[in-house]
């Protein structure tokens, strides 16, 4: 029950962000990386297998966008994009900061975040670290929209890799 609930939840991930990109807010947690960094791998974790590939793929286009040279294995940083789903108590909260209304019914509303540790490829400590996230209201019924939730997502990766020291 609670896989399904969490897959249901992931579908819906990227449905919230079809409707608005410009409402996925980023951050940068730690910083800051080495600008001699040219190479990179990237991987998905905790990230179910049908989000996986989209992420993945939309954060190589960005890093690269910026310089970056994705390789296969040996990068001189190894990413790891990790998915993180926040509960949020409607009870909880007073003022939206995306200014939306609260769910009615069966909706539920989270925070989904995709974090963003960039290691470094020989001694693997987290050189840079940011993050993408939204809130989401989700109801029955909802469902993914693939092509405009990868635009929004890259572009978030984009707004996000602008804090990433360039060579």
């Amino acid at each position: 029950m609670r896989r399904s609930i969490l897959s249901a939840c992931l579908i819906l991930l990227v449905t919230a962000c079809a409707t608005d990109r410009a409402r996925i807010d980023i951050a940068t947690t730690t910083c800051c990386a080495s600008p001699d960094y040219k190479t990179f791998t990237v991987t998905a974790q905790d990230i179910p297998a049908f989000l996986g590939p989209l992420m993945m793929s939309n954060f190589t286009v960005a890093f690269a966008a910026i310089g970056m040279q994705p390789v296969t294995s040996d990068g001189d940083v190894n990413v790891i994009l990790r998915f993180e789903q926040v509960s949020r108590d409607p009870q909880d909260v007073k003022k939206d900061d995306f200014q939306e209304h609260l769910a009615a019914g069966d909706a539920m509303r989270f925070m989904a975040r995709i974090v963003v540790d960039v290691h470094d490829g020989k001694t693997g400590k987290v050189v840079w670290s940011g993050h993408i996230q939204r809130l989401h209201d989700v109801g029955a019924g909802e469902y993914m929209h693939t092509g405009p939730a990868s635009i929004a997502i890259y572009q978030a990766f984009q707004r996000l890799l602008t804090h990433y020291p360039k060579g």
